[in-house]
């Protein structure tokens, strides 16, 4: 019913009232001065019809009835002389000897008593009316005259033909009018200006709806400021979310997805609109957590893709206790898996590591305990177990030195030289390369940097003493400084026997060792790459390796050049991009 109210046209509608009400006046109007001169012309017939009969009375009075017989034949009224006992003695236009006695007729009763009387009679067959007027003559005989009109509905039907005409040009005048009206009328209210209702020169009586539509607009503008306000915030939270978003509505259509959701699953803006199932068929945990029922509101599920861990997590948006949609936010927990799974794995080989010197330590205390061992022997195993528990101690002290870097533990900064450091560390691992007859060499500058001593110290220590134990007889090792406008490259080089490609991409992790066997002999404790990672990590710095299997390696470290004065560290910044790391 409302859609068929709607389909009105309201400038038609005032069209047809208009134009309908003009020709029921035009009908009404014309029927109405029908009647009028109907009435007319009948009233005047009998003036004329009641003065004639008058005047012929007095005439008849006077000379009789030979006034009638010889001055009456062609009279346009009927004249009739009746005598006083009804018997027709004259009529102008009839047979006197065939007419009945008119003794009976109502205006000859009428005029008997009162001197004149009147009547009308209507023939249905010739549709036509005859009026009577009848005079009381001087010797009690009565004069009656009578004339014969039309009908109403003779004049009418005669005039049908003229009044159709009347009609039809009246009608068309009226349709152009009520055309031109129902224009007119509407044209004010077709050319209100909405976004101004309160500017319109419009009809005092739709003032009402015009500053209830201004009221409204206000309220839709200020609402509408609101929403795309907090449609902004959402758009500025969600793409600045690491996670994945996507919401639902209750058939499982996608209504929103943010950037990173986009990216994890591989698809466009224009998944918005179809189902979760069409980016992700393969999830069969989807479809199923979109057929339960109100009552399991959130789950979580893990799955795999493009070789990354991504846990998800459903959850239902419940609106007046009923199912509206549904949030997925996808977290990316691979790196948190990876860790988990490094921090199991740097437990048990801190286990094993810890436990390899010691059972050595307790196996030559047992032997010394038990008398087992000769005196001339008793040095030797002395020197075992102070070896052993030499090698515990870097162990322990490597440990907490990485632990000390992983809490990115403040330190106390220092102008530092290179060159100072490079020559400590060369003292230090002097007769290590003695043995190996290594050369140990320095190149480039004296190039000072801000930052820990004691940790760069280990930086260039531990890739110096590998460069050292990994190196060839008559080789070398070159620690070589430069210099750019922005950054400082300390290299350290040698020619030994270099690094397998697939071990390249792991020596940086704890306890890796590429040749195990050898590294165990010459006391590593397979924590010094990882903590050169971590003091490069520390000072915001990179490292990158160059090596080839039987020619010898290089590990380039890049630092951005600071000053004295920078002493803040943005730590917090940084923890997330070391741990990744």
């Amino acid at each position: 019913m409302i859609e068929k109210a709607s389909n009105i046209s309201m400038k038609r509608k005032i069209f047809w009232t208009v134009f309908s009400s003009f020709l029921l006046v035009l009908i009404a109007a014309l029927t109405i001065a029908l009647v009028i001169m109907h009435n007319s012309y009948v009233s005047n017939e009998k003036t004329r019809l009641q003065q004639f009969t008058q005047n012929a009375a007095a005439e008849v009075n006077h000379l009789g009835l030979s006034f009638l017989a010889h001055n009456l034949i062609n009279n346009q009224y009927r004249l009739t002389y009746i005598a006083k006992d009804g018997t027709v003695l004259f009529d102008n236009e009839g047979d006197t000897s065939t007419m009945e006695n008119h003794f009976e007729r109502e205006e000859i009763k009428e005029a008997r008593l009162s001197g004149t009387g009147e009547g009308m009679r209507f023939s249905h067959t010739m549709e036509t009316q005859t009026y009577y007027y009848a005079v009381k003559l001087d010797n009690d005989a009565i004069l009656r005259a009578a004339v014969t009109t039309v009908s109403l509905l003779t004049v009418t039907a005669h005039m049908a033909v003229y009044f159709a005409v009347i009609i039809v040009f009246l009608g068309m005048i009226s349709y152009l009018f009520a055309a031109w009206l129902a224009n007119s009328i509407v044209k004010p209210l077709n050319e209100i200006d909405l976004n101004h209702p309160l500017c319109n020169d419009a009809y005092s009586e739709v003032q009402p709806f015009l500053r209830k539509i201004e009221k409204q607009q206000l309220q839709i503008e200020s609402q509408l400021e609101e929403l795309v306000s907090k449609n902004e915030e959402f758009l500025v939270i969600t793409k600045s979310m690491t996670e994945g978003l996507l919401l639902l509505n209750r058939q499982g259509i996608i209504l929103t997805v943010n950037k990173t959701a986009r990216k994890i699953f591989n698809v466009s803006e224009d998944c918005i609109g179809k189902s979760i199932l069409s980016i992700d068929r393969t999830n069969t945990y989807t479809q199923e957590f979109l057929l339960l029922d109100k009552k399991t509101k959130q789950k979580i599920v893990e799955i795999q893709k493009d070789g990354r861990d991504y846990q998800i997590r459903y959850n239902q948006i419940i609106v007046n206790n009923r199912i509206a949609g549904f949030a997925l936010i996808v977290i990316d927990v691979t790196e948190k898996r990876r860790a988990e799974r490094q921090r199991q794995e740097f437990t048990a080989n801190v286990s094993h590591e810890l436990k390899t010197p010691l059972q050595s330590i307790i196996g030559c205390a047992e032997l010394i305990e038990n008398g087992l061992v000769k005196n001339g022997d008793l040095e030797a195993f002395a020197g075992r177990i102070r070896s052993q528990g030499s090698r515990l101690v870097r162990l322990i002290e490597d440990i907490i030195l990485l632990s000390r870097l992983d809490e990115l533990h403040e330190s106390m900064h220092e102008t530092v030289s290179f060159n100072q450091i490079t020559k400590e560390v060369f003292e230090s691992i002097a007769h290590k390369a003695e043995e190996h007859h290594i050369e140990l060499i320095k190149e480039g500058p004296d190039i000072t940097y801000y930052g820990v001593y004691r940790y760069l110290y280990e930086l260039i220590y531990n890739l110096c003493d590998n460069a050292v134990k990994y190196g060839k007889d008559q080789g070398y090792v070159k620690v070589i400084t430069e210099e750019t406008e922005k950054k400082i490259i300390i290299k350290v080089k040698d020619n030994g026997i270099g690094i397998p490609i697939e071990h390249q991409a792991r020596i940086f992790e704890r306890f890796y060792r590429v040749d195990k066997s050898h590294s165990r002999r010459m006391g590593g404790t397979g924590l010094g790459l990882s903590i050169v990672k971590r003091v490069v990590l520390f000072h915001k710095g990179k490292i990158k390796l160059e090596s080839k299997e039987g020619v010898g390696s290089t590990f380039i470290v890049c630092f951005k050049k600071r000053l004295a004065a920078d002493k803040t560290q943005e730590h917090a910044a940084d923890t997330e991009e070391q741990n990744k790391e």
